[in-house]
């Protein structure tokens, strides 16, 4: 199935896991199909191999010019081979001050940042899900202990765990008979 995501849609996964952002203007039956189809993280997976540490945690600011970390620090070390989280077109592969990023478009709102990362792939290239685009390096926040994975959709910066993890919480059933 191939959706829009927008923040709106975000809006109807936080009201499913009771998070604030979201409004009960957002259960209408169309924004619980959409609140389904996200929770499933349609194909996105970790940008390392296995299940990285989270070093850092995201911690979006009340405001866009707040100090915050907009996006998860992930336990790496340098040389350690990167992912594409999900298919998509190189958008930026280069430096920006003191260390290699890679940007990556998905398409439907979704921006990839990986910092540090040494790669050869190209602004324009197209990478698959899980393909190798690079290594870790050193620069920045993150020198030789992690890799900075930050996602925006439609512009807003959220939180790239959403897209992995189930965070939808349990619900006990009584045992039949």
């Amino acid at each position: 199935m191939n959706l829009k995501f927008t923040i709106a849609t975000l809006q109807v996964l936080l009201l499913g896991l009771g998070l604030p952002g979201a409004t009960a203007l957002d259960q209408t039956p169309a924004r619980v199909e959409m609140r389904t189809a996200l929770t499933t993280a349609d194909g996105w997976q970790w940008p390392l191999a296995g299940t990285p540490g989270i070093q850092e945690p995201f911690d979006k600011p009340a405001e866009k010019w707040l100090s915050g970390h907009r996006g998860i620090d992930l336990s790496a070390s340098a040389g350690d081979t990167v992912h594409a989280p999900q298919r998509g077109r190189v958008s930026f592969a280069s430096v920006i001050v003191d260390r290699p990023v890679l940007v990556i478009d998905h398409g439907h709102g979704f921006i990839t940042s990986l910092e540090p990362v040494a790669s050869d792939v190209s602004a324009g290239d197209w990478v698959e899900t899980g393909a190798v685009v690079g290594e870790v390096a050193s620069g920045a926040h993150c020198a030789d202990r992690c890799l900075h994975w930050g996602v925006r959709l439609d512009g807003e910066y959220i939180d790239p765990a959403l897209l992995i993890r189930d965070m939808r919480p349990s619900i006990l059933l009584p045992l039949r008979g």
